[in-house]
């Protein structure tokens, strides 16, 4: 693993947010494999040509397989309690190259008849 800077864009039913970590990339030609802290979680990020993985530990949990065009079923858990989730992945997009990788993740998490429209821009570069 290289340590790396992460910058990170969320974009929640249309509201966008910005954040920058230190964390650890590990690199290959169709894969990448990320990981950051955050104050009370570790995050780590997992891609492999069409299909990712977001897993967080922590304060919360969340564990988001993701396979675009496909519903999935996913984790998320709060206070010790946890639950299936649905998940419909719209889009997986990526550019690697040897110093930095750049991932769009478009997916919808769906409680019951209620989508939430997520898109997730991360780029990484080698410190």
């Amino acid at each position: 693993m290289q340590q790396c800077n992460l910058t990170i864009t969320t974009e929640t039913d249309g509201k966008e947010s910005t954040i920058r970590y230190e964390g650890e990339m590990q690199l290959a030609s169709t894969s990448a494999e990320l990981c950051y802290r955050e104050e009370n979680a570790s995050i780590r990020m997992r891609l492999n040509d069409e299909e990712a993985l977001i897993v967080r530990e922590g304060e919360y949990t969340l564990f988001l397989p993701l396979k675009t065009g496909e519903k999935s079923i996913g984790q998320l858990g709060i206070g010790g309690s946890e639950g299936n989730i649905e998940i419909f992945t719209r889009k997986i997009l990526y550019s690697i190259n040897k110093d930095s990788a750049m991932l769009m993740l478009h997916y919808d998490l769906i409680f019951g008849s209620e989508k939430q429209r997520m898109k997730l821009r991360i780029r990484a570069r080698k410190k």
